[in-house]
């Protein structure tokens, strides 16, 4: 028995949600107070669950929005992430196999507010706001941005905000996204080379 076309709908648009909130978790759990939480193989099936609670809700079993992931094998079905799949030899103190990059799709998808509710709403509005790049210091302040600060370094990961001020500072000194980006230097390892996010 299959899922029906406004079943699979729903669960991608909030397999959509789930994952964006996922991609930018450092933001939505400074800003929004949520936790995600992603595992990669769910009882050495190969399936993929994707978890989004409240970082203040201390009942391990509840969640806000739970999406499962299946791997899909047919060449034209819509899919909304590829990743490594990973699957166990359902044997205990064997090691998960790695079976290569596999395309996923929502299996199954719960959300615990009203789609339409304040809370939904601001989360989604998040989400386009977060998605912009602009190519420009001036575009960031035109779109009333702050930015997050990488370090680049893989050893570091060092983060920092920059306020709207900030970033207002630094175009009154006629930097240019460019320039703000080789100037930037991380204080813990001293490198350059920062990656900026929308914040």
């Amino acid at each position: 028995m299959g899922i029906t076309a406004g079943k699979q709908s729903m669960y991608d648009d909030i397999a959509r949600l789930a994952l964006a909130i996922h991609d930018h978790s450092y933001f939505f759990s400074l800003r929004r107070g949520l936790k995600t939480s992603f595992s990669r193989d769910l009882n050495g099936s190969g399936t993929q669950g994707l978890y989004i609670k409240r970082k203040d809700d201390e009942d391990v079993s509840s969640f806000l929005i739970t999406v499962i992931f299946g791997p899909i094998y047919g060449k034209d079905e819509e899919f909304l992430y590829e990743a490594d799949l990973i699957t166990d030899q359902r044997k205990d103190y064997e090691p998960t196999i790695n079976r290569g990059k596999h395309r996923f799709g929502a299996r199954a998808a719960t959300i615990e507010v009203d789609w339409h509710c304040d809370e939904a709403r601001q989360w989604r509005l998040d989400v386009a706001r977060l998605s912009q790049s602009p190519d420009t210091l001036t575009g960031w302040l035109e779109a009333n941005l702050e930015m997050l600060v990488r370090c680049g370094s893989r050893n570091c990961w060092h983060s920092a905000i920059l306020s709207k001020t900030d970033l207002e500072r630094h175009v009154a000194a006629g930097l240019t996204l460019e320039s703000l980006r080789e100037q930037l230097k991380c204080s813990e390892c001293r490198k350059r080379g920062a990656r900026v996010i929308v914040f």
